[in-house]
């Protein structure tokens, strides 16, 4: 079978040991750092590490494609990451930072983003269908064109988001939910 990049890697007990990446860049989760190689030889690298990502930091990562479906990143420092086009269906997000991320046309999917922080995140054309953002802080987050339908936002921050034609179908809101200025999503 032919890896691509953003393809998960599998132990041999069928554990998640890490993700392959073609190219320069190498993701050593162990220690949770991030080393850029360097070389003008182009470079196929595997790791191995621990079997979840729960708080590790991939602090402006390029994530671009990646397959992480169904991946713990629990507490996961994302900050500025760029995982435009990366699969994250029903991935576990609890907790994670995702300050300024590019998640354009992400696949969030089911995925659990409670009490994530995604200010300033790039979310356009994103499906974050039945995703969980119960608590999570959208402060100025752009949703343009995202697909919503039967999210939970109960006690989420969306002020200042973009939600210009976003889905926002069978919704789930509470009284502390904090919509855009001037947006009443149900009237």
């Amino acid at each position: 079978m032919e890896r691509k990049k953003g393809d998960l890697l599998l132990s041999w007990q069928k554990k998640p040991v890490g993700i392959y990446l073609e190219g320069l860049n190498y993701y050593n989760f162990k220690s949770s750092r991030i080393f850029n190689l360097r070389s003008h030889v182009i470079l196929k690298v595997s790791f191995y590490t621990e079997v979840s990502f729960k708080g590790v930091l991939l602090e402006g990562a390029d994530l671009e494609g990646a397959n992480l479906s169904g991946a713990d990143l629990t507490g996961a420092d994302l900050t500025g990451a760029y995982l435009e086009g990366a699969n994250l269906k029903g991935a576990n997000l609890y907790g994670a930072n995702l300050y300024g991320a590019i998640l354009y046309e992400v696949n969030l999917r089911d995925a659990d983003l409670r009490d994530a922080d995604l200010r300033d995140a790039d979310l356009r054309d994103a499906n974050l269908t039945r995703a969980n953002l119960t608590r999570a802080n959208l402060t100025r987050a752009n949703l343009y064109y995202a697909d919503l339908e039967g999210v939970n936002l109960k006690g989420a921050n969306l002020k200042d988001a973009n939600l210009y034609e976003a889905d926002l179908e069978g919704v789930r809101d509470d009284e502390e939910t904090i919509w855009p200025e001037g947006y009443a999503p149900w009237s």
